[in-house]
């Protein structure tokens, strides 16, 4: 049961990273933390300059036309924050959903450390470059991850 669940999860963690860390999805990203920031700050600026301006003109008991300068700012300033927050949102999710894919594919995935391919458990050498993925005891024949320095079963050095 486990096994199939974790062939499932590396079929879908494949399909998943090469979608988010390809380089049209890191372009995309770029763009839109790059505008949607952009965006997000000036309509914050706004918005404390026209509470700035509101605040003043109430001090100064000046309520004339002026006042309406910045309650008419207010509205278009809150949402050029508004729309940058979401389109920052959108390209940290892009971020965020490479990192997790590349966090999930060290943790539980068995790919290549080389060339990135999809591993079996119980692949000795990359099918596809060769790289050596595992280590076979040489006291008992139990194969560990390569990042193993003692077997798992037996306890004994790894080459």
């Amino acid at each position: 049961m486990f096994k199939n669940l974790r062939d499932t999860i590396k079929d879908l963690n494949a399909d998943v990273k090469n979608v988010a860390n390809c380089e049209k999805a890191k372009k995309l990203r770029k763009k839109l933390l790059g505008i949607g920031l952009t965006l997000a700050i000036v309509g914050m600026l706004g918005l404390i300059t026209c509470f700035a301006m509101i605040f003043v003109t109430a001090i100064n008991m000046q309520f004339n036309s002026v006042i309406f300068i910045p309650m008419i700012f207010f509205f278009p300033s809150g949402v050029l924050f508004a729309l940058g927050a979401y389109i920052s949102s959108l390209g940290f999710q892009i971020m965020a959903t490479g990192y997790t894919t590349n966090l999930i594919d060290e943790t539980v995935g068995n790919v290549c450390p080389n060339c990135k391919e999809s591993l079996n458990q119980t692949d000795l050498f990359c099918k596809k470059c060769g790289t050596k993925v595992r280590k076979e005891c040489s006291s008992c024949g139990n194969i560990n991850d390569f990042k193993s320095k003692f077997c798992s079963k037996c306890g004994n050095k790894l080459d």
